[in-house]
């Protein structure tokens, strides 16, 4: 798929764009700059981005101590259309969708260094939905990881009802787990997550998730857990919800360190399962991703209504504010 662009350059044939960093927790700033490729890089005009989950967790004030600040240009999840490559490229041409996977998408234009900093969007994906390339093909990977450790009839849960959630959900339904429970903290995210099919949705702050998990299995706890939830109290839960040799599997990317109850992996020999697409190699992020677009191609999940808000690349600090006030979103995308 092509879209070609026409570009505005300055006097020195750079593009100039609007790019936000962050500063530091509950400061974004939007600075300009000017952006030329280097041999080995595309420049994209962005369609769209969005907020990832580890993005809020640096705006609320939870920075891991190797993050460096600012962070500048800022954000990673999003797409768009290459307008210029570099002179040893060779993989993409002008008018390439592509999806990115590497920094600076909250801007009107971002570089990406080729091979691994953007993929092209495969033919036939909603332009909005290739938008979300890195954070849907880590959340089908986790799916299919998931999926893997569970099958027709067996019990699980997830941990956590966000955008990676809702899409794992979606997986372990169409394998055929029965009963499958959703717990969080947030009644709009449960509602979407009864809408694409869990059995059983559970407010963490308002119900008591361990005993109804427990009576609802006769005491054994589920076969599976899917923590999605970025939190150490997600995690303690699935490992208090699990059953005796059950198994954990660990989408969450955690900012922080925090007690966890080892005690229970232990004792009861339970499978410890890492499903994060973008910890391993490039090489391995790259086979996965296709593979995860591919059942994307099949329809097997419901994606574009997760994309639930969306503000401008100038409302960005507005943006942040709201996602740490109102919960009430799934996906927020930020369009130039």
């Amino acid at each position: 798929m092509k879209i070609y662009i026409k570009t505005e350059k300055n006097i020195k044939g750079m593009v100039r764009s609007r790019v936000a960093c962050f500063d530091g927790p509950g400061k974004v700033s939007l600075k300009e700059v000017d952006l030329e490729p280097s041999e080995e890089q595309v420049l994209v005009k962005t369609v769209q981005a969005s907020i990832c989950g580890t993005d809020k967790l640096y705006y609320a004030g939870e920075v891991p101590r190797e993050v460096n600040l600012p962070i500048c240009p800022w954000g990673h999840e999003g797409g768009g259309i290459v307008v210029k490559v570099g002179s040893k490229v060779r993989e993409f041409s002008e008018g390439d969708v592509v999806m990115s996977f590497g920094p600076g998408t909250f801007a009107d234009y971002f570089l990406a260094t080729v091979p691994y900093g953007c993929l092209k969007a495969p033919e036939g994906i909603d332009l909005e939905v290739a938008c979300l390339g890195e954070p849907l093909a880590c959340a089908v990977h986790a799916a299919r990881i998931a999926t893997r450790n569970v099958g027709v009839g067996d019990t699980a849960a997830v941990v956590g009802a966000g955008f990676a959630g809702q899409i794992i959900l979606q997986g372990l339904k169409k394998c055929g787990v029965d009963p499958l429970f959703v717990v969080d903290k947030v009644d709009f995210k449960l509602d979407f997550a009864k809408r694409f099919g869990a059995d059983i949705v559970l407010n963490v702050d308002r119900d008591n998730v361990v005993k109804e998990v427990m009576d609802s299995t006769d005491g054994r706890g589920v076969d599976l857990v899917v923590e999605a939830s970025g939190s150490g109290d997600g995690l303690n839960l699935a490992s208090e919800i699990v059953k005796h040799n059950g198994t954990i599997v660990i989408y969450s990317h955690y900012m922080k360190p925090f007690l966890a109850n080892l005690f229970r992996w232990h004792e009861d020999a339970l499978n410890i399962v890492h499903a994060c697409l973008m910890h391993h190699t490039k090489e391995e992020m790259v086979v996965w991703t296709r593979e995860a677009f591919r059942l994307v191609k099949k329809n097997l999940f419901n994606v574009k209504p997760l994309i639930t808000k969306k503000y401008y690349l100038s409302e960005i600090s507005e943006a942040f504010e709201n996602e740490i006030l109102n919960k009430n979103s799934i996906k927020t995308a930020i369009i130039p």
